[in-house]
């Protein structure tokens, strides 16, 4: 096996595999007294592996201190040895974390307010709050969001790219304040939470939201950002009367501005 192509394409399979067979090293590795060939090819394949598990404790450090490091590298090593990284950045590993926690999830995760349900939403949020950070935020904006735009026909409002919303079975925000506080972690609590992850003033915070205020940002953009549409659309998710969904958007858009919810087109 001489061709260079050849040798990566290998080199690569054996460090995904965690190792090579001795025959394939033996060809194009060389061995001494101290390391066979295998044994050689093994360092590296420990070491890729080692990195991967790195980056997944340093993302989900909030979920490693709810369960724990031994808990959590056994989520972690399951995670690695059933994906394999297709992305240039170690960031973009650990984007479906929380899709194989909720993959590999007990039956019991399933019930109502069961804790076995609680990885794979926590690295949900987890996520959220990393892809915010990363997201264009609304710092460079130069137009106000005032609440007259609920009352003007046409009006149109965006969802910033610094905005996660999630429909959660657990309220998240008193163990993750406690995670950033370097506090004890509190178990949360059972309860469906509808969920903003925003980013203003280069922070990232996390807003819980009542019905009509989360379903008005869902359909935001299905509706080409029209304000009224979206209202409209939150009086009917909500069951309240749509003037009062109006009346009191008027009221809250200045601070959902603030808060980075929303901006203007």
């Amino acid at each position: 096996m001489t061709d260079l192509g050849a040798v990566q394409h290998w080199m690569q399979r054996a460090i995904f595999a965690g190792g090579a067979a001795p025959g394939f090293a033996d060809e194009v590795v060389s061995g001494d007294a101290r390391l066979t060939p295998a044994e050689r090819v093994g360092i590296y394949a420990g070491g890729y592996r080692a990195r991967l598990m790195e980056s997944l404790r340093d993302e989900y450090r909030v979920l490693r201190l709810f369960a724990g490091d031994t808990a959590f590298d056994l989520f972690a090593s399951g995670y690695v040895e059933s994906r394999r990284s297709r992305d240039p950045s170690l960031y973009g590993f650990g984007s479906d974390f929380a899709g194989y926690l909720a993959e590999r999830a007990p039956p019991e995760a399933s019930e109502s307010g069961s804790l076995m349900a609680v990885p794979a939403q926590l690295a949900r949020i987890e996520r959220a709050r990393s892809e915010c950070l990363r997201a264009s935020g609304i710092e460079a904006e130069r137009l106000p969001v005032t609440g007259d735009l609920a009352l003007m026909p046409a009006s149109r409002l965006r969802v910033p790219d610094g905005v996660r919303l999630l429909r959660l079975e657990f309220d998240f925000a008193p163990l993750l304040a406690a995670a950033d506080g370097g506090e004890a972690i509190p178990l949360p609590e059972a309860v469906e939470t509808r969920t903003a992850v925003a980013r203003s003033g280069w922070r990232v915070r996390v807003h819980r939201l009542d019905a009509w205020r989360f379903a008005f940002l869902e359909a935001l953009p299905a509706g080409n950002g029209d304000v009224h549409a979206a209202a409209a659309a939150a009086a009917r998710g909500s069951g309240r009367e749509p003037g009062a969904v109006i009346a009191d958007l008027a009221a809250w858009l200045p601070s959902a501005g603030t808060m980075g919810l929303v901006a203007a087109v």
